[in-house]
């Protein structure tokens, strides 16, 4: 039996060789193996994520260019007209570069993702055929077709929600940052002081790890459920075992949906851990404290229409315009 855990063992080419060193290397570690599985495409990713920022850009000047045609509209004041064309133009500069930036990056990404994917599913066509047939004589089927197609499929969706949308969330964040640092260093300090609650929060994905881990293994058992029955078609309908073969894989389903139930509901519902967070505003406020804002208005019974004064000027700070022009209602 072939052992590959020693590549010694088996007849690889350097590419492969080092594909199951970095599995040893890094086991445990699911971001560093796929980001090395992507070696020698460094390039091509990294000019994919330049034109992914550059094609997003529009998301960030539009609110900067809006703002400014209404400041110009509101304000009106000389050569109003061709201030507001000169923002016109200067977004629809950005408009129309997205058509390219956004071709050129979805060219560098899909081409780099469906070669690694290639690759993979190459590698482990040439494994099997390595493998001895003592192995596939216990191996089911099923599941070596699931690991080939499913489980490579996998590493596309992955990349995907690292590369684009883990991505474009972390751009998003940065561009906030830079205009909350520029227009209110404080409301930057208060985002500053939620990061180590936010770190916290990420100690809460064991659970929802172990779920999924769970939700895959069953999947790939229906897999190996399903192969099975359909090469048995013929026998079954000989020996008239349908209503027993369908029972099974009924069963083997409605694991399936619970395992992918409890998974969701991980996922949606707070555990004690994340709930007693929030307990530490329980203490902010007493009997003896002062619960009125500094028109008088008694904030227990909020009834303001247009949002107690502070409020609004903490908005209004951020926003750049005058506090009468905010509005903070109950929700």
């Amino acid at each position: 039996m072939i052992d590959f855990t020693r590549p010694e063992d088996i007849d690889l080419d350097a590419s492969e060789k080092a594909l199951l060193e970095t599995f040893k290397r890094n086991e445990g570690n699911s971001l560093k193996i796929l980001l090395s599985i992507y070696k020698g495409y460094y390039g091509k990713l990294f000019l994919s994520i330049v034109f992914f920022a550059i094609k997003h850009s529009p998301v960030w000047v539009l609110p900067i260019v809006t703002a400014n045609i209404i400041n110009i509209a509101t304000e009106r004041p000389d050569n109003a007209g061709m201030k507001i064309l000169v923002n016109a133009l200067f977004m629809s500069f950005f408009m129309i570069q997205n058509i390219f930036t956004n071709y050129l990056h979805t060219w560098l990404y899909a081409k780099t993702v469906r070669s690694v994917e290639q690759e993979l599913r190459s590698s482990l066509v040439r494994k099997l055929q390595q493998l001895s047939i003592s192995y596939h004589n216990e191996m089911q089927s099923g599941r070596l077709q699931s690991k080939i197609m499913r489980d490579v499929e996998q590493i596309e969706t992955l990349s995907s929600q690292i590369f684009i949308s883990v991505l474009s969330i972390l751009l998003n964040i940065i561009v906030a940052f830079g205009v909350v640092i520029f227009k209110s260093l404080t409301v930057f300090l208060f985002f500053l002081a939620t990061i180590p609650v936010v770190l916290l929060m990420v100690s809460f994905k064991s659970r929802i790890k172990q779920y999924n881990s769970d939700f895959r293994k069953e999947m790939e058992e229906t897999s190996v459920r399903v192969m099975e029955m359909v090469e048995l078609i013929p026998v079954t309908r000989a020996h008239a075992l349908e209503k027993q073969e369908t029972s099974k894989i009924d069963h083997q389903l409605s694991n399936v949906a619970q395992k992918g139930l409890k998974l969701d509901m991980s996922r949606g519902k707070p555990s004690i851990a994340q709930l007693n967070l929030s307990m530490g505003m329980m203490d902010v406020f007493h009997s003896e404290s002062d619960l009125k804002c500094e028109d008088g208005t008694d904030c227990r019974n909020y009834g303001v229409l247009d949002g107690i004064p502070e409020a609004k000027r903490l908005l209004a700070s951020i926003a750049e315009v005058n506090p009468n022009n905010i509005m903070v209602t109950p929700v």
